[in-house]
């Protein structure tokens, strides 16, 4: 299997998995809502606030996708050029750049918690 054929493997798990997470939200919003109109009193106008919600969820998980690009070519690129300069760098070593990559260049905030967490396990 070639590099690229590899690293299009990757992204494509990563997309699977935004597609999945998007979908776990939407079904658990579902839930939710649904749940709320057992209890609320009747008469209200449901459907206004519950177009609202999903505008909101939906906004929400656009922008978490979005921000989730872990350009993986990147990462390997990166990976590659530090196993050029020391060829005896360690799996747990390669993990731990591999880590603190990620966590310099991704923008969003609960990924970059979540790289540093598992780069100081890494120690």
């Amino acid at each position: 299997m070639t590099e690229d054929k590899k690293l299009s493997d990757v992204t494509q798990k990563i997309d699977d998995f935004n597609d999945e997470t998007k979908l776990n939200l939407k079904l658990h919003v579902e839930h939710e809502l649904h749940e709320h109109n057992k209890i609320l009193p009747g008469g209200l106008s449901y459907g206004i606030i519950h177009e609202e919600i999903e505008q909101a969820v939906d906004k929400r998980m656009a922008e978490f996708t979005r921000n989730t690009d872990l350009k993986p070519k990147e990462l390997y690129a990166f990976l590659e050029l530090q196993l050029a300069q020391n060829p005896k760098l360690s799996k747990r070593q390669l993990h731990y750049l591999a880590y603190d990559h990620l966590a310099r260049q991704t923008s969003n905030r609960f990924l970059r918690k979540m790289f540093k967490t598992l780069r100081r396990r890494m120690r």
